[in-house]
């Protein structure tokens, strides 16, 4: 009897390891790998060239659904490849985020199904739009991939309501 109680309590603790993690345990995976310095690839403009940045930095929340960033270019002055020595950092932008709930995607680009709402405010100082709202989705590929969502009309961000449905692969950053 002694040693059927101790079975029954294994396999009880084994069929709890079989349950799908709770959507908490998600967000924190979805936080930890924005948790990052993001950069895209070259781009040309004009005679110049520049490579947009993102940093997002947790705030240690409990929650792990907040924290800030920056936006920036690393600009290239008389170099359309990004890659002269003398470089200059642009258009600092700052923000804070928050993240939303965990949607499904139809998986059409790169074959991700799921991603998360995050809505960023600008925190620029100086800003005409300082206070402004953007609601976005986002999601990582293989821990070195940033997608976000695609900002076609009728679904551009400007409200949580018009918040995009799908991600896009125009503009994609690298760890």
């Amino acid at each position: 009897m002694k040693y059927s109680f101790i079975l029954m309590m294994i396999l009880a603790t084994l069929t709890g390891c079989t349950e799908e993690p709770p959507e908490e345990y998600d967000r924190v995976v979805f936080s930890t790998l924005l948790n990052a310095t993001w950069r895209s690839e070259c781009v040309v403009d004009g005679t110049n060239s520049y490579i947009p940045t993102l940093v997002f930095n947790m705030d240690g929340s409990s929650s792990y659904d907040t924290g800030t960033g920056s936006s920036s270019r690393i600009y290239h002055t008389d170099n359309t490849t990004c890659s002269s020595l003398e470089q200059e950092v642009i258009d600092l932008a700052t923000f804070s985020y928050t993240l939303g709930n965990i949607i499904a995607l139809d998986g059409s680009v790169a074959e991700i199904t799921e991603a998360i709402q995050i809505d960023t405010v600008n925190t620029t100082e100086g800003s005409t739009d300082i206070g402004a709202t953007e609601f976005d989705i986002y999601a990582v590929k293989d821990r070195l991939t940033l997608y976000f969502g695609n900002k076609e009309a009728p679904y551009d961000g400007t409200t949580a309501e018009l918040r995009p449905i799908q991600l896009t692969d125009s503009v994609i950053y690298y760890r």
